[in-house]
Formats: C-alpha cells, structure tokens, sequence
C-alpha cells in the first residue's frame, strides 16, 4: 500500500476532524478514493467485531483472512498485511481477535 494510502486511512480512522467534504482535493483523486474505500472497509468489519461475533484469522500468502461467524453464515474478508495492522489499530479489534491481532 503506497505510502499517502496509508497515511489518509489511518488519519481517516484516528482523526474525526479529518473528514472527506474538508480534504476533497486530496480525497478525490485515485489514491484518495482507494483510501476511502479501504476505511469503509475496515470500518464494517470493526463494527461487525465489536458486536461480539467470533472471529478467526488465518494467514495466507498474501496476508489475512478474516473470517466473522455471523448468525446466518460467515463473512470472508481478505486483507493485506498493512491493511490488516490498521484494522489492529483499534483497541476493539484487538480485544475481539486476542492473541491473533498480537501476532500481526
């Protein structure tokens, strides 16, 4: 994940000033609209973890499967392993995955 990616996501995350209507000339272009999409991302499976619903995470080549237990089936998500480390940046994530958010 290139270096600005990263750095708009993990402002997106902590920041709540940061918001998408003040920054759009940054926001808008290619790179900031991936950024944007990757938060919303791990924004939903924040939310989905912080309901309490089990989780696994099991490494692949690639970097992370994700995989939540919900009530009618299971959602599958897969990240890399930089997106994986913004997702641990919250402390429900890492109280929902336990030792498998430690090790990453």
């Amino acid at each position: 994940m290139p270096g600005f990616v990263e750095r708009a996501v993990l402002r997106l995350r902590q920041d709540a000033r940061f918001s998408r209507n003040r920054h759009y000339l940054a926001l808008s272009s290619p790179e900031g609209r991936r950024a944007l999409r990757i938060h919303r991302h791990l924004r939903s499976l924040e939310r989905d973890l912080s309901s309490g619903l089990p989780a696994a995470v099991e490494r692949t080549a690639d970097g992370v499967r994700l995989v939540i237990a919900l009530r009618g089936g299971r959602r599958t998500a897969s990240l890399t392993l930089a997106e994986f480390r913004l997702l641990c940046t919250s402390p429900v994530v890492r109280a929902a995955l336990g030792e498998a958010a430690a090790r990453a």
